[in-house]
């Protein structure tokens, strides 16, 4: 399945998740063995995920949170979902 501006993401309620500071986090997937770590825009989207979410939905805060225009905003997010999918971190969901 393509991921799309319309793509519902959620989280995979599995995955451990800790703050190392205010702009960095990190995941764990149990049942994967790995790791992960997140910036602060990567926290950012994790916190938005708490419900799920667009991509259209995600790229609107992310664009009103930080210095970025929408175009480069949705393409880094489409590439930041697809491997959240990829690594079971996140699902894409019916809306």
């Amino acid at each position: 399945m393509p991921i799309t501006s319309e793509t519902r993401l959620s989280r995979n309620g599995e995955i451990l998740y800790a703050p190392v500071n205010a702009e960095q986090a990190v995941m764990m997937s149990l049942a994967a063995g790995r790791y992960y770590g997140l910036d602060a825009v990567g926290v950012r989207v994790w916190e938005l995920l708490e419900e799920p979410s667009t991509i259209a939905q995600l790229r609107s805060r992310i664009c009103q949170e930080f210095e970025v225009d929408d175009r480069t905003c949705e393409e880094a997010l489409l590439v930041f979902a697809q491997e959240l999918i990829d690594n079971g971190i996140a699902c894409a969901v019916a809306s």
